[in-house]
């Protein structure tokens, strides 16, 4: 990275999900379901170029008035005194970080790219990372891609894993999108209810079926229920249906001897709804870093109001 100002731009961030990007043009602000920003990301990710470098890089002083050496990734400021990320040779050198880059395509919007990437390296390798983001003028002599780009360090001891799960993640966002809909065009669980490849069958009743998600897992042993009829909502269906559907995860949370897990059920595509056959997810939780992640919104809610109708409906109609 050139410290030339002139050229480009960046922010260092050690253990953090902040995100702060400088983009080409304004970008509105829309609303995207936790699935859609995690499908638009790897669709980022596949598209960047990725370039692990060949050297261990660790920070070193850097006296106030002299130039940043040519090879200096960054150069970071803590009140009087700075510091640059350089190239070391001792791979024993406290602090040596392995570092890896992004280049982004401009034609795909990488609004949320820190945080996402950040969130799910430190869950599924539990490391920390630094980041320098920055933008470079396109066809300068030493930037010939130019454009937005990322650098990111890990731990060196931790490099190999990081970087096979980076790379797992860029294969994830190569591959097709599988449509939503059944083999034949029509709906997904309607043609899944005497099992198909992609979800056959592990448990079924008069009114309800379930089938292992292999097409889609979260974590191993991920499996959907859903009633026969087709149904969009929850609330549509009857309580005897209610009844088979949540029979059958006990039954195979047992089977499956699951000890941890979660039951999830949405409804309605702001809530990521994307099969809209009314539907249940068992997913298992073996470890803090696969099945699911839940995280709740940061936004101050109102409740006023809400107990005066939960009376309402105690009472009965």
């Amino acid at each position: 990275m050139n410290t030339d100002t002139t050229q480009s731009t960046a922010i260092w961030w050690c253990h953090s999900t902040a995100t702060r990007r400088t983009v080409e043009t304004a970008i509105p602000p829309r609303e995207e379901t936790g699935s859609q920003i995690s499908a638009r990301l790897l669709e980022v990710i596949a598209h960047a170029d990725f370039e692990v470098l060949p050297d261990l890089y660790a920070f070193g002083p850097l006296t106030e008035g002299v130039t940043p050496r040519k090879d200096a990734l960054a150069c970071v400021r803590d009140g009087g005194a700075w510091s640059q990320l350089v190239p070391v040779d001792d791979g024993a050198t406290p602090t040596a970080f392995r570092i890896f880059s992004f280049h982004f395509d401009p034609a795909f919007d990488a609004t949320g790219f820190v945080g996402w990437l950040h969130s799910h390296l430190a869950r599924s390798t539990d490391t920390g990372h630094i980041v320098v983001c920055g933008r470079s003028a396109r066809g300068a002599t030493d930037h010939v891609r130019g454009g937005i780009f990322d650098y990111w360090g890990c731990p060196a001891p931790a490099a190999d894993r990081v970087i096979a799960e980076v790379r797992a993640l860029i294969e994830r966002g190569r591959r097709p999108r599988r449509p939503h809909v059944g083999a034949d065009g029509g709906c997904l669980l309607c043609e899944a209810a005497t099992g198909t490849p992609r979800l056959p069958l592990v448990a079924a009743s008069a009114g309800a079926v379930g089938v292992l998600s292999v097409g889609e897992p979260s974590a191993a042993g991920h499996c959907v229920f859903f009633p026969r009829r087709h149904t969009p909502n929850l609330h549509d269906l009857d309580d005897a249906e209610l009844t088979e559907i949540f029979s059958l995860v006990k039954r195979v949370a047992i089977a499956l001897a699951l000890d941890q897990y979660n039951v999830l059920q949405n409804n309605g595509a702001r809530a990521s709804q994307t099969v809209f056959h009314a539907h249940v997810h068992l997913v298992p939780k073996p470890t803090a870093a696969t099945g699911l992640m839940v995280q709740p919104g940061l936004a101050a809610v109102d409740q006023t109001g809400l107990l005066e109708v939960m009376a309402r409906l105690r009472q009965g109609p």
